[in-house]
């Protein structure tokens, strides 16, 4: 909330209440004893002084200045909420965010070695406390040990649960840089112990005192300086933003604040008054405190909220807000989305909104928040100008304070990503594909990657279409294709988002060289040449009832080469074809058929010879062969031990012979074997058993 400025000017004095302005008796130089205030430390004496003493003696006015004149007569004033003063705000903070807040340690608590906080936090912030600096740690002012806030968790858990934005501090008495950095590093380790994971700055609390090692040191501005810096550096480097905190006396006399804020580093002004600057003859000069930059200020350590019985410190930040986000951008548009990305705005906001113009509404619209400097939008769709801007937000106390608008960006998007890819035609040469239409696309890119350069290279472009046949391709073999649709525009073509890698596989070549032989009067052997790439194979054999080919045989060792068919039928001709196949995506691809070959199985064993006799002959007579076409006669020579054929008889069905002019009374013994003539080529039977007769 914006307060409004008010201006109390008369001439040549400034009168509140009907009082002179005037220097009290008591000046910050002219005190002897410093006490101390229990909480951050500082001076009472110092600090908490209005610039409202009684009339009379050491009376001056305050518009001796040119320069002071102008600052209280510009000033914007608030009334106390806590106290009973009314404040003085310099006027080029006028436009920026007033929140109040408190800052507590182990004296809001049960005091050294208490874990219990004494505030309500929950009617603290019902009182518009937004948020608090909590101290955690304090090193020692005589020996110089780092101990703990054993408050500090209480106070933290506190805050947070209720909506109260926190930031931490050490009192510290490091008397150089290497101490500053362990101060900072004590702090950080106890955040990661207890996870508080502070919204405000981590504070280094330098203050002076007679009691005080610091004071002890002696210091020169440009050593205390350093210190401070190596805090802050400390502190930067972990991820959160530094801040000092001091009295304005220390600011002016031992701290450079234009080197503070040359390294980033936050400043939080300790002056118990009810304006942060002001006209004392050779103390404190005006100059100076005006040079001092400050974001908070400590301006009274009697403050009265609900929640809490005692006096509490009370703090002023001016949250500057009026800060613009810049560098947006929008990039990578596609069909999908549009991925924005900005400067950061500040180091301590909380987030960015994300606003998108609606047409319908002729307005920007909220889409979403962000702790990112990045954002996709993936509510769009394909072929569309889209409209953005970013503003950045703080969220203090549970309230959201928001930043200027960026500068709006567009983003044009390109055709919609093409879907549903499917495969029309598969052979061992070439693939035809088909997708889905893309909306608004003027035509198609095919891409194929190429395992050679590790790349997609264009095949074909497509217009008007949304097929096509890639040619030229390898049996057997696995590839990979995208489709990336495009739009013509008149000075451009914008291309859409490729599709996912479509995969597809070629079919194996036609199996070549099928043979093949016959084995026996039951069995058939195949044999064929290996087919690169095949899983497998399987081998169809004729059914002459059905006049079909049947699958008789699946091999699925691509380096097995043949195959037996056993159990066929004796002297028949059987029909084959093998194609070899490929396993891909849990199917199956098969190659071409090989060409048709026949064979036909050896005719069966004459099983048993009929002999008979007479008139010096002897008659043969046996079964029909199934397949024969015809039987030789075989008998045996007694003098060479051998059988000798004697007759061929041709005809399957004929099944006797007659062996004429044998002598009488000798032995004869006899086989027969049946046998097929097949393309050219006679198959032999088996002989059957031997037969013996005595010749009459």
């Amino acid at each position: 909330m914006l307060l409004s400025k008010k201006k109390l000017i008369t001439t040549g004095v400034i009168l509140t209440a009907g009082l002179c302005f005037c220097l009290p008796q008591k000046a910050s130089a002219e005190v002897s004893e410093i006490q101390m205030d229990g909480v951050m430390g500082q001076s009472l004496t110092d600090e908490t002084v209005y610039d409202v003493p009684s009339a009379g003696a050491g009376c001056f006015s305050l518009m001796a200045a040119a320069s002071y004149d102008e600052y209280i007569a510009n000033a914007w004033t608030t009334q106390g909420e806590y106290t009973s003063a009314t404040y003085y705000h310099r006027e080029e903070l006028e436009n920026r965010e007033l929140i109040n807040g408190i800052d507590v340690s182990w004296w809001q608590g049960g005091g050294r070695g208490s874990t219990n906080s004494y505030i309500q936090w929950e009617k603290a912030h019902e009182d518009g406390i937004d948020f608090a600096f909590v101290r955690v740690a304090s090193r020692d002012t005589e020996d110089g040990s780092i101990y703990e806030d054993t408050t500090a968790n209480a106070h933290v858990k506190g805050a947070k649960a209720n909506d109260i934005s926190i930031g931490l501090y050490i009192f510290s008495q490091a008397l150089n840089e290497k101490e500053a950095r362990e101060e900072a590093d004590y702090v950080i380790d106890l955040m990661d112990e207890y996870g508080w994971n502070p919204t405000l700055p981590i504070v280094m609390d330098r203050e002076n005192g007679s009691s005080k090692r610091l004071v002890a040191g002696k210091l020169s501005q440009k050593a205390e300086t350093d210190i401070c810096i190596a805090f802050a550096d400390e502190v930067r480097d972990a991820g959160y933003n530094p801040m000092i905190y001091s009295n304005s006396t220390w600011y002016v006399n031992y701290i450079d604040s234009a080197e503070l804020r040359e390294h980033n580093c936050g400043v939080w002004l300790a002056r118990y008054n009810n304006k942060t600057d002001q006209k004392v003859n050779s103390v404190l000069t005006y100059e100076k405190l005006a040079a001092i930059d400050y974001e908070f200020w400590q301006y009274s350590s009697e403050g009265k909220v609900d929640g809490y019985t005692g006096n509490l410190d009370m703090d002023f930040w001016y949250k500057d807000t009026a800060v613009e986000t810049g560098g947006l951008a929008a990039e990578n548009a596609t069909c999908q989305s549009v991925s924005l990305s900005w400067d950061k705005a500040a180091d301590d906001v909380s987030g960015y909104r994300i606003y998108r113009y609606d047409p319908d509404q002729d307005k920007y619209v909220y889409l979403k928040s962000t702790s990112r400097r990045s954002y996709t939008d993936t509510t769009v769709t394909g072929g569309n100008e889209y409209r953005y801007k970013v503003r950045c937000y703080w969220t203090i106390g549970g309230t959201n304070y928001y930043g200027k608008y960026s500068s709006a960006v567009s983003a044009v998007t390109p055709p919609e990503k093409v879907e549903n890819i499917s495969t029309d035609k598969v052979s061992s040469t070439y693939l035809t594909l088909s997708w889905k239409p893309s909306e608004g696309a003027d035509g198609y890119r095919i891409y194929m990657y190429d395992e050679d350069t590790e790349s997609y290279k264009k095949v074909a472009d497509i217009k008007g279409e949304t097929s096509c046949t890639i040619t030229g391709l390898s049996a057997a073999r696995e590839y990979l294709f995208k489709v990336k649709p495009y739009i013509e525009t008149d000075n451009e073509t914008l291309w859409g988002t490729s599709s996912s890698a479509y995969a597809e596989s070629t079919k194996p070549l036609k199996v070549a060289d099928l043979k093949i032989s016959t084995v026996s009067s039951t069995e058939l052997s195949l044999s064929w040449k290996k087919v690169e790439g095949a899983a497998g194979y399987q081998i169809y054999r004729l059914n002459p009832d059905t006049g079909k080919y049947e699958k008789v045989e699946t091999i699925k060792n691509p380096d097995i080469l043949n195959f037996s068919d056993q159990k066929r039928s004796t002297g028949t001709e059987y029909s084959y074809k093998v194609r070899a196949y490929k396993e891909y995506n849990g199917e199956n691809y098969y190659g071409a058929f090989s060409d048709i070959r026949k064979m036909t199985t050896k005719p069966g064993k004459v099983k048993k010879v009929k002999l008979s006799t007479k008139s010096s002959s002897v008659t043969l007579s046996w079964s029909v062969v199934k397949g024969a076409t015809g039987y030789q006669v075989f008998r045996l020579n007694s003098k060479t031990g051998k059988y000798e054929k004697i007759a061929t008889v041709q005809g399957g069905t004929n099944v006797k012979y007659k062996d004429s002019k044998r002598k009488k009374g000798t032995t004869e013994t006899y086989k027969v074997r049946a046998y097929k003539r097949y393309d050219e080529s006679i198959y032999w039977g088996t002989s059957s058993p031997v037969a013996k007769i005595k010749v009459k």
